[in-house]
C-alpha cells in the first residue's frame, strides 16, 4: 500500500470500549502522520466522533448483552451492514479496522476480502476459548490481528496468522494503582478486608454472589472481617442490597457495597472473583483471590461441550499455568469459598507467594498504551512507502 497524503479509513467497533480504543488509535495515527489528511468513517462513539470520524451508526444502537438484546439489535446490524457495503463501493477505504464486535465485523471482513481491501483485527474473538473454528475465517480475511494478551500471539501464529501482541489496555490503565494504595494505608492495625466481586450482569450476580456470601458468612463465625461487594457500573446497588439483607438479618456479618474502584480493591486482603476481565483486575492489582463462577445447571450442561479451554479463569490463561483456584459450578459452594478465603487469610506465606507470580506476570504485560502501539503496527504493516 503506497504512503498517500490523503487516506481513507472504515472503522467498526460495536461498543463503548471499543469506541475508546478506535479513538485512541486515529488519534495516534494522525501522531504518526501529522502530514496525511485522514478520511474515516464507521461506526462507533462519542470519542471517535471527537477523533475525526463520521459516525454511520452509534454504538448505543449496536451494543447488547445476551442473546436476547443482540436478536433486538438485529434490525440495526443488517441496517451498518448494508450501510458499510454500500459506501466501501463507492469509496473504497486503504484499510479497515475492525475492533471487537466479532459476531458482526468476522463475516464483514470476508465482504471487505472479496472487495480487495485490507483488514486489520483489533482485540480478538476469544478463540482460545470458545468456537475455535473460526480460525480458518480468520486466516482467510484478516490481514493483520493485533491482540491483548501475550499468548494470543503465539496462538494465531501457529495457525497461521499474522498476529502482533500490543500491549493489554488493563494492564497500561492499572499501571500504578498497586504503589498509589499502598501509599494511603495508615499504617494502623485494621480488620481483614474481603472483596467480592460477582459480575456486571444480573444474571450472573443472581447464581454468584449467594454462594459468595454464604462463602463468607461461613469464614465469619471465626474471623471478625469487613467484607465488601463491589458493584459494577450496570448493576444497581438496590438490586445487591436486596440479595445481601437476608445474610445480614440475624448474622454478625457486616457487608457493605462500594462503588468498583482499583484503588479500593488493591486495599483488600483476598477477595472472590466472577470470571472475567476483573480476574486479571485482580492478578495485576496483586489481591490474593480464588475465581468463582456459576450458571443455570441447563445452561452450563448446553454450553460446555463448546468450551475449548482448559481453564475458565483469563487470569489463569494470561499466567499459562493455574496461579489461582477455580470454583466452577457444583464445586462453588459455601463451604468451599468459605474454607479457602480462611485458609488464604492465616497463610501469609501463600498471600505472598501469590503476589510475587502476580508480579511476574504483569511484567509480561507490560504498560504500554496498546492504542498507541496498535497504530505504530498499522503504519509500519499498511502504510509504509515500500508497501507489503
Amino acid at each position: 500500500m503506497k504512503a498517500d497524503k490523503d487516506r481513507k479509513l472504515l472503522v467498526v467497533c460495536g461498543e463503548t470500549s471499543g469506541d475508546a480504543h478506535a479513538a485512541g488509535i486515529l488519534d495516534n495515527l494522525k501522531r504518526l502522520n501529522p502530514e496525511v489528511a485522514w478520511k474515516v468513517y464507521g461506526s462507533g462513539g462519542r470519542k471517535l466522533k471527537e477523533a475525526g470520524a463520521e459516525i454511520m451508526l452509534h454504538v448505543s444502537r449496536l451494543s447488547a448483552i445476551g442473546p436476547g438484546a443482540a436478536l433486538g439489535n438485529l434490525g440495526n446490524y443488517l441496517k451498518l451492514r448494508k450501510s458499510i457495503l454500500k459506501r466501501i463501493a463507492a469509496e473504497p477505504p486503504d484499510l479497515a479496522v475492525l475492533v471487537d464486535f466479532p459476531d458482526f465485523n468476522l463475516p464483514l471482513a470476508r465482504r471487505l476480502k472479496k472487495a480487495g481491501i485490507p483488514v486489520c483485527y483489533f482485540i480478538s474473538p476469544q478463540l482460545w476459548a470458545w468456537r475455535k473454528s473460526r480460525i480458518r475465517q480468520i486466516k482467510k480475511y484478516v490481514d493483520l490481528m493485533l491482540v491483548i494478551f501475550p499468548f494470543e500471539e503465539s496462538f494465531y501464529r501457529e495457525n497461521g496468522v499474522q498476529a502482533v501482541y500490543v500491549g493489554n489496555p488493563t494492564a497500561a490503565r492499572l499501571a500504578g494503582t498497586v504503589e498509589k494504595a499502598a501509599s494511603s494505608r495508615d499504617g494502623s492495625p485494621s480488620r481483614p478486608k474481603v472483596a467480592l466481586l460477582p459480575g456486571s450482569r444480573v444474571k450472573e450476580v443472581e447464581q454468584i454472589l449467594p454462594v459468595m456470601l454464604r462463602g463468607v458468612e461461613f469464614v465469619s463465625r471465626e474471623r471478625d472481617i469487613e467484607f465488601q461487594v463491589f458493584q459494577a457500573p450496570e448493576i444497581k446497588r438496590e438490586f445487591l442490597e436486596e440479595i445481601i439483607r437476608p445474610f445480614m438479618t440475624g448474622h454478625s456479618l457486616e457487608i457493605e457495597v462500594v462503588e468498583s474502584d482499583p484503588e479500593l480493591l488493591a486495599l483488600s486482603d483476598c477477595a472472590l472473583v466472577k470470571s472475567g476481565t476483573s480476574t486479571l483486575e485482580a492478578l495485576l492489582l496483586e489481591v490474593p483471590f480464588a475465581m468463582v463462577y456459576r450458571l443455570p445447571r441447563l445452561s452450563y450442561l448446553l454450553l460446555r461441550p463448546f468450551v475449548r479451554t482448559r481453564t475458565f479463569c483469563l487470569a489463569n490463561l494470561v499466567a499459562e499455568r493455574r496461579l489461582v483456584p477455580e470454583f466452577i459450578q457444583g464445586d462453588a459452594t459455601a463451604k468451599a469459598l468459605g474454607a479457602y478465603i480462611k485458609d488464604l487469610l492465616a497463610d501469609r506465606e501463600k498471600q505472598a507467594a501469590q503476589k510475587k507470580a502476580f508480579r511476574a506476570v504483569a511484567r509480561r504485560l507490560g504498560s504500554g498504551d496498546a492504542d498507541r502501539r496498535a497504530a505504530e503496527v498499522i503504519v509500519e504493516t499498511f502504510f509504509k512507502p515500500s508497501g507489503i
